[in-house]
């Protein structure tokens, strides 16, 4: 293992045989194998553009070597095998919060990469046979469209629905996790789950808001789902009551968490668009604080 110090924090990078080790641990997980190659044009009398240089995934196997990105000639590669290694050693170092599951999965033909923190242990009930757990999310690419960030959420266990960014970590995740230093990862993650009670607190409260019809209405105008969508969305039932959204506005009945558990859930399970998904999630938490606030 080479030690060497970057902007991201990072403290060393490993040698072919470690990041063997990593990508023997998650079989399932596409790893590209990446170089920086020299990036040329015109048609028969090539020149190399100045500068530049492609991102290069050199495992692919297709027609030709897979491109991700063109990059500038002096960016330095850092692999998805590295942080995955370095978000293994931070979160091993914590001892106070039961078992801690590391997901790491690529997507976008290995463009994009998401490390799910995962803590079982940590479980709270919001209502009855409805609880969550925390998790924290490490983003990085080589498709040059997400830099090393992160960002708290959590997980109803009732149907894997993946709830966005807290309300309650908005500031700390803008101090601490946008721009992450992953040797500071353990301690970002121990005094952000510090606050998961307040957040939990803020949720069950969330079971006894009701939301009226014009601001249900006014509600849809800032989600980022389509008319056609919301349609579908609407005679969605929610896993464990079968509530129906049209009903319970009808019925006057429909609590800010249960909308909030419907669209999740449409997001997570009927949306099959990875880079969608995880762009909705912080889209869907900003809407339901707007609903929160007006109630």
């Amino acid at each position: 293992m080479d030690k060497q110090l970057s902007e991201i924090g990072m403290e060393y990078e490993l040698n072919p045989v470690e990041r063997a080790e990593v990508r023997e641990r998650y079989p399932k997980v596409y790893f590209p194998d990446p170089v920086l190659e020299p990036v040329w044009y015109g048609r028969r009398d090539h020149q190399r553009i100045p500068n530049k240089k492609a991102i290069v995934d050199q495992s692919f196997s297709g027609f030709g070597n897979r491109v991700y990105a063109i990059c500038s000639d002096a960016y330095k590669i850092i692999h998805y095998e590295d942080i995955v290694h370095m978000v293994e050693n931070s979160v091993g170092k914590l001892t106070d919060y039961g078992t801690v599951q590391i997901c790491p999965y690529s997507y976008l033909d290995g463009g994009r990469m998401r490390i799910s923190i995962k803590f079982p242990d940590i479980k709270a009930e919001i209502k009855k046979i409805d609880s969550i757990i925390p998790k924290v999310e490490v983003f990085t690419s080589y498709d040059l469209s997400t830099k090393l960030s992160g960002k708290f959420g959590a997980i109803q266990l009732k149907c894997t629905n993946g709830v966005g960014i807290w309300t309650t970590f908005k500031k700390f995740a803008k101090k601490h996790l946008q721009n992450l230093y992953l040797n500071e990862l353990g301690t970002n993650i121990s005094e952000g789950l510090a606050l998961f009670g307040e957040q939990v607190n803020a949720w069950k409260s969330w079971t006894s808001l009701k939301i009226e019809k014009d601001l249900y209405e006014t509600m849809w105008d800032e989600l980022p789902f389509s008319k056609a969508e919301r349609t579908k969305i609407e005679v969605l039932p929610e896993i464990g009551t079968n509530l129906l959204l049209t009903e319970a506005i009808k019925q006057n009945d429909l609590n800010l968490w249960s909308l909030n558990s419907i669209l999740t859930q449409w997001n997570s399970h009927e949306i099959k668009s990875e880079v969608r998904q995880i762009a909705n999630e912080p889209l869907i938490a900003k809407a339901m604080e707007m609903i929160s606030n007006q109630i």
